[in-house]
Parts: C-alpha cells; structure tokens; sequence
C-alpha cells in the first residue's frame, strides 16, 4: 500500500508547510546561482587559476540521536493489530462516544427509537499487504469502556480480559480480503443504547501468530465502523457509527487521535549507545546534525553528497522483507533545541531533492543517502539554521521492521560520516 498523508486541520501543518518554504527558496537560490565555467568562458578578460574535483569523506557529524514513539497518535492512517509473540503484540482501540438512539425506517421521514438491535459487527477496512499468518487464529473484540483514566495504557491493557470479551471471529489472515467483519455481542451494544452511554472496544489477535494492517483514517475521520440493525425487523437499511471521543479540555486533534489507536504489549528492543534505529514498533526516527567546512560549502560547487551510514544487520521484524528509508530536513533555528520539536516541524525529504532508500534490515554494511540537492542548499540557509538530516521508515508505526545504523560513538571506521565531491570555485588571476 504506498503511503498516504492525511491533514487533519491547518494550525497541524502550518509550521511544517511554511518552514519548507525556507528550504525551497534555498534549493532555487542554490540552482539559479551555481556556475562551472569560472574563467575559462572569458579568458582573455578573467583568467582564473585552474581548478580540479576534489574528493573527500568528512566526519562531519556533531550530534546524533534516535528518538521513540512514532507516529505521534492520530498522524498515522494505519494500524498494527499483530499477535507475533517473538516480534511484536499489539491491539486496537476503537471510540465511539456517540451512539445513535433513534432512526429513519429505510431513510424515510418517519423517526423510531432504538429498543433493540441485531446483526452488530466492527468492520475494518484492510491493507492486503500487511497479512501475516497461514494458520487460524481468533480476533477477538473487547469492551474497554471505564470510569479509569483509559488514556492511561496500562489502564486499557488491564480490561483485555475474559469477562470484558464481547466478539471474536476465526479467520486465516493470508486468506482475508480488503476488508474484515467480527461479531460481537447485541446485547451489550442495545444496552449502551439504552443507557445512553458509550462503546469503546478492544480488539487483538490470540490462539496462534498472526498480523493484520487495518486502515485508521479517511480524510481526516476514522475508517472502522460499527454496523448494526436498528430493529430485529430484518427489512430495516442498517446503521453504520464512525469513531469519535470526546475528551475534556481537549482541542479536536486530540480526540481524533484517541479515537482510533494502538497499544503494545512487546515492542522492539532500544538502540544501544553506538546505535541509531529507524522503524521498529513502536517506531524510531534518528536525527544528525553536521558542522562542514566552509570552504566546501560556501567556496566550492559540491557535484555530489552523500550521507554514509554503517548499517547493523537486525533481525527484528521482518527482517527479511524491503524498507524504505524516508529523509526529512529539519529547518528549525538554533533556538529550537527539543529534538522532537525539531522533527515535529521536519518537512519532507522531497521538498529538497532527498530521495527515498530501499534497504534490507537483515544486511549490513555501508549504505549511502545521495543528499546532493540538500548539500547545496546549505551555503544559502542563514546561519543561525542547523544543517541536517532525520530519517523515517516506511509504513511508519504499520509494521515492524527496523533498520539499524552505528551512531557517532561507535568506532571511528563505522560512524555517520559525509562524501563529498566539489569544485573549489576558481581564483582570478591578473593579467
């Protein structure tokens, strides 16, 4: 499923939007200004002093980290719900604050109440790329309703319990289409009615190893429904209730991003100190931060850049399986020194000419980023803008795949490091 980006409202993407302006004036200013020729287009009038490429491998990294828990809650359009108990085991939760009590017979004008119902299920829409599992196993529905804190995880993981099961359903995940339905109980769902009150559910995978990729979000709303007869009169269109919270003091960025989310029960290891990880479950981001010579950035024409990273075999995951590894530029000021604000407000590799990187988390060796565009832009940004570089992976916080990367403080021979390739600008020479 290729990746999806899902704006949730303005004042979110603001910050991000207008601080890649900065980069795309930097990357045009970049383009309209760098020439080649030096004197040699005018010899006669400007002579110059003949220049050669130079290449060199720079240990220009000052700081480097790896920060966890990514996405953010509500930033990501899809969900883990996988029962992997060597890798990862993870739920869902799923809010419905608002329960309809009346409805139009067959959308007519005529309005009942509802005093009874039937035919209840979750549906999930599905990514088909994300099954795992050849053999049966159970997804089982929970009410995870209380009067708790359930913000709170350890307060929701608690209510996965047997008395609090309300649905399960038997299914082969390589089996499954685009789109899943499982039962649970009609009483349980005529008496939140009833009551006037709210359904919170619960759901994960037991009975054997297995992974679904559910999709969280659709334009900007939740894509799990609840879907139900109003009446046991079988001749009556079905209700379908999309996810919603409500949350005291909350702004609605928050309650979308509790209306649809994940939990944990077994993530991936922590980075050592001589490592950066990018992915894993939930996932990392890792930053790096350089300080280059001046006289390459601002003295030279730089004809190829290259971020060069030693990366650690890890068999986490599917380790096995293709990543793709996503660049984003921070443009933050020196002001802004919270790393997680830092790659909050990150745009897009794109936006400066980083391309995307396919990479094997079961390999090792030295793997090299082209940052060429981004390079160039760096003699143009103000002084007082960081130069740097943080990196994602795909299907960020939908799988668990993780690519591990020496850090700064590993052996000199294994750290991040810079290659560049420049043209030292040439020097006049008088007549």
């Amino acid at each position: 499923m290729t990746e999806r980006v899902r704006f949730t409202s303005w004042p979110r993407f603001r910050g991000p939007l207008l601080l890649c302006g900065l980069v795309l004036a930097a990357l045009t200013a970049a383009a309209c200004t760098e020439s080649l020729d030096g004197g040699a287009a005018c010899p006669s009038l400007c002579p110059s002093t003949a220049e050669s490429f130079r290449d060199t491998i720079v240990d220009a990294v000052v700081l480097d980290s790896s920060l966890a828990g990514y996405p953010a809650l509500g930033l990501s359009p899809l969900i883990l719900i996988a029962n992997r108990p060597d890798t990862v085991v993870t739920s869902a939760i799923i809010r419905f604050d608002v329960l309809p009590t009346v409805f139009s017979a067959n959308r007519g004008a005529t309005v009942d109440s509802i005093t009874a119902v039937d035919s209840v299920f979750l549906r999930f829409p599905l990514d088909s790329t994300g099954r795992r599992g050849i053999r049966p196993v159970t997804l089982e529905v929970y009410d995870v309703d209380t009067t708790a804190s359930d913000s709170v995880t350890s307060v929701v993981r608690s209510l996965f319990r047997p008395d609090r099961r309300i649905g399960s359903l038997v299914f082969t995940p390589s089996a499954i289409g685009d789109s899943i339905r499982i039962p649970f109980s009609k009483t349980v769902m005529a008496a939140k009615i009833a009551a006037k009150g709210r359904l919170r559910l619960g759901v994960r995978i037991r009975g054997g190893s297995g992974q679904l990729r559910a999709v969280a979000f659709v334009v900007g709303s939740g894509a799990p429904s609840v879907v139900f007869d109003p009446s046991t009169d079988t001749t009556y269109a079905p209700q379908q209730i999309s996810p919603s919270t409500i949350l005291p003091n909350s702004t609605a960025d928050v309650e979308l991003a509790y209306a649809v989310y994940m939990i944990s029960d077994i993530a991936s290891p922590p980075p050592g100190e001589n490592t950066l990880v990018v992915g894993g479950f939930p996932a990392y981001r890792s930053y790096l931060r350089f300080n280059v010579p001046s006289r390459i950035t601002d003295s030279s024409t730089i004809v190829r850049a290259e971020v060069l990273l030693t990366q650690q075999a890890s068999t986490f995951g599917n380790a096995a399986d293709s990543v793709g590894l996503f660049a984003l530029i921070p443009t933050t000021t020196s002001l802004v020194t919270d790393l997680r604000r830092i790659l909050d407000l990150a745009a897009a590799g794109s936006f400066a000419g980083v391309d995307s990187t396919l990479l094997l988390p079961s390999a090792s060796g030295v793997r090299a980023v082209n940052v060429l565009a981004l390079a160039r832009t760096w003699s143009t940004l103000p002084t007082n803008v960081p130069r740097a570089i943080a990196f994602r992976i795909g299907l960020e916080g939908a799988q668990p795949a993780e690519l591990r990367f020496h850090s700064s403080k590993a052996a000199a021979a294994l750290r991040p490091r810079l290659r560049i390739t420049y043209l030292p600008r040439s020097e006049f020479a008088l007549p």
